[in-house]
């Protein structure tokens, strides 16, 4: 897929998650189903996260060359990148400040930084180009991966959450 079509996809999924936001009362959007679970707000919450703090800070990285230039992925990393999308498993975070996300946050200040997501990876694609294919960064679980493969993250993270998404949505 090229970044043009992954764009695309991650605009078409990610403008998904912004319309379902009608759908929550306030009320609903906070609810955590158990201490150990996130709401629906943290879920969104975390999707904006590790977009701009992890992904598109490690395109960024990549860019300007902050970057490991000998290695590869994981098992796990050539095993996404195959498939194009994450297994569908639960994969546990830490409940530590830093990894559990925020879920004080209004519906409007999460479409207003949705639309800042969406943006932000409008101007990437236009840069993905011009960064060298051997400027990589490593993934806690993928080990190394370019500018592009980071890119390629962002949808196949947003798609990943929606079965969590459904499951929220259920209570």
């Amino acid at each position: 897929m090229n970044t043009k079509d992954t764009l695309r996809t991650f605009e078409e999924v990610a403008g998904y998650y912004i319309a379902e936001l009608d759908n929550y009362s306030p009320e609903k959007f906070r609810r955590k189903p158990s201490a150990e679970e996130w709401s629906l707000s943290q879920l969104y919450n975390h999707l904006i996260m590790a977009a701009f703090h992890m992904q598109i800070k490690a395109i960024e990285e990549c860019e300007l060359g902050r970057s490991v230039s000998d290695g590869e992925k994981t098992e796990a990393g050539a095993a996404v990148f195959a498939a194009g999308a994450f297994p569908p498993i639960k994969i546990k975070v830490p409940t530590r400040p830093g990894y559990t996300p925020d879920y004080s946050t209004d519906k409007q200040e999460i479409k207003g930084r949705m639309l800042q997501v969406i943006d932000e990876m409008r101007n990437v694609e236009r840069r993905l180009a011009s960064i060298p294919a051997d400027r990589k960064i490593e993934h806690p679980a993928f080990g190394c991966l370019n500018a592009v493969e980071w890119f390629q993250l962002v949808p196949m993270h947003f798609t990943h959450h929606l079965r969590q998404k459904e499951a929220l949505e259920a209570l």
